[in-house]
């Protein structure tokens, strides 16, 4: 089944269970929901403003308890009756509100009056957003070809640049936005969580992985089913919460801790402890899973400021971009030395993030000190990934260059490339017309960097990828025809193909010469 059927099949159900709810729920009024429009001016709530209810009943006052809800509270299961609401606030006498509860729910908003000029912070929170948005497009627009072939991350795209943008409560600073940026996390979320789903192949065979994910995923949708409902209706919230608040608890929890990026970068690390240690790779994949536990670690960090709700959000956002972009980035051919730097180049956004935050908290400062330490160790582990070690290479050059003639260089490449690779067969051929290639390729037009070519662009469907030999102005010296096992290449392997192609082009171009000035003779 398609990933956009699947997504239809997990929104219908999405739909179902609101529409059920909506439903059970329709006469659950008896709740409080308390805002104000202070995350929207002050994310650092520089006022220290502390809100707190109480109930007025037979003289008696009794404090209720309020719980997070968007960008204010909520007080569930609240009898009809006069209530006090106090907003403490440093420096400043109390400020006290007297609501009085009917059969209806109450929604009660203030405003939110900052005692200190934060034109600055506006500036650098709507400078950050447009700038990250503006990277972003950038690397859309460095990544335009690779982007085109894997028209299924388009969507995901499209959501994310929707979602960078709504992150910012000073441009997007209402409750339904906020609603709708919730939304389009879950279904990004979602999509890239199948798109990954997709692409691991070593843990389909293994029983115990199979299952302990279906429960994960299981959790997973249950969690973002039943919160995502109550965010958009509180009646539900409320409902939930007056008849079924260990239920409630239990989906709250999963919904907090059970994340779709979180399953992604566990299915990543269990499909690299999976993945058969070939030769080549060992010591890179160490460095692979470093890379994903270090993310692991990091993603689930970010859970613990669900409760500081902009804090949240921003890092949440970078949370998505960043495994987006790793996702995509591991899963094309090609990686030059330029597109690894766009991964620092967001480091360095979200570095500029935190350490704004720095500046108005100390507790948060203390956990900058620790990201920047980890988030540094990312430019380690992933050029690590995006390297092979030079001996592999360096020996094979160091062979193909001492081969006497064409049918030796054929043999002894061929007989390199299954020991490093464990491939089923190598074929290489060396085209002495520069339409050659037409024999063996499809026929269109080759960008320079494409060195890699795929089953698509492969004539004799035997083979699974053709990896291209090009000397100077010659686009095609030779090709290497290269027939796999059952699962694909990983980006470690590709790579080592793409390091020795030039160099082989080399002998390569020197054997073409020799059949060249056979054929004259």
């Amino acid at each position: 089944m398609s990933i956009t059927k699947k997504m239809g099949m997990y929104i219908g159900l999405f739909l179902i269970v609101l529409s059920f709810l909506t439903y059970v729920s329709r006469d659950s009024n008896n709740y409080i929901l308390i805002s104000n429009n202070r995350e929207d001016i002050n994310i650092f709530n520089n006022n220290k403003e502390r809100i707190s209810m109480y109930k007025i009943s037979n003289g008696e006052v009794e404090r209720q308890k309020l719980s997070s809800y968007l960008n204010g509270f909520i007080a569930i299961n609240v009898e009809d009756t006069r209530y006090l609401v106090r907003v403490k606030e440093k420096e400043s006498p109390n400020k006290i509100f007297y609501l009085e509860k009917n059969e209806n729910p109450l929604d009660f908003f203030f405003k939110y009056f900052p005692k200190e000029d934060l034109t600055r912070n506006s500036i650098f929170l709507n400078s950050l957003t447009i700038t990250f948005f503006l990277y972003n497009l950038k690397l859309l627009y460095v990544f335009k070809k690779e982007i085109l072939k894997k028209k299924e991350l388009i969507f995901a795209i499209v959501l994310l640049a929707i979602k960078v943008l709504l992150t910012n409560s000073k441009i997007f600073s209402n409750i339904y936005l906020t609603r709708v940026n919730l939304l389009i996390t879950v279904t990004l979320g979602l999509y890239l969580l199948l798109f990954v789903k997709n692409k691991i192949t070593q843990l389909r065979e293994d029983l115990f992985a199979q299952i302990f994910f279906k429960i994960l995923f299981g959790m997973y949708i249950l969690g973002e089913v039943i919160m995502n409902s109550c965010i958009l209706n509180p009646k539900i919230l409320n409902y939930l919460a007056s008849n079924y608040p260990i239920f409630l608890k239990i989906s709250t929890f999963m919904y907090i801790w059970i994340d779709s990026i979180i399953i992604i970068l566990v299915g990543l690390f269990l499909e690299s402890i999976k993945r058969k240690k070939k030769r080549i790779i060992k010591e890179i994949e160490k460095k692979n899973l470093a890379m994903l536990g270090s993310f692991i670690l990091l993603s689930l960090c970010v859970e613990i400021f669900v409760s500081d709700n902009e804090y949240f959000y921003y890092l949440n956002m970078f949370e998505f971009v960043f495994v987006f972009w790793y996702i995509f980035l591991t899963d094309i051919n090609t990686m030059g030395r330029a597109k690894v730097l766009t991964i620092k180049v967001f480091q360095m956004f979200l570095h500029v993030y935190l350490f704004f935050v720095i500046t108005e908290n100390v507790w948060i400062a203390l956990g900058i000190v620790f990201s920047f330490s980890i988030l540094n160790l990312y430019t380690y582990f992933i050029t690590g990934t995006l390297r092979v070690n030079k001996p592999y290479i360096e020996n094979l050059l160091n062979r193909m260059y001492l081969t006497k003639n064409y049918k030796e260089f054929k043999e002894q490449l061929s007989n390199e490339l299954k020991k490093n690779l464990e491939l089923i067969d190598v074929e290489t051929k060396i085209l002495i017309s520069r339409d050659d290639y037409k024999k063996f390729l499809v026929d269109r037009e080759y960008d320079e960097d494409e060195i890699l070519l795929e089953k698509s662009d492969i004539l004799n469907q035997k083979y699974d990828y053709a990896l291209r030999l090009k000397y100077s102005k010659n686009p095609f010296v030779g090709l290497i025809l290269i027939e796999n096992r059952e699962t694909k290449l990983v980006y470690e392997e590709k790579r080592y193909l793409e390091d020795i192609s030039e160099q082989l082009s080399l002998v390569a171009n020197r054997y073409r010469f020799e059949r060249l000035q056979e054929e004259l003779n």
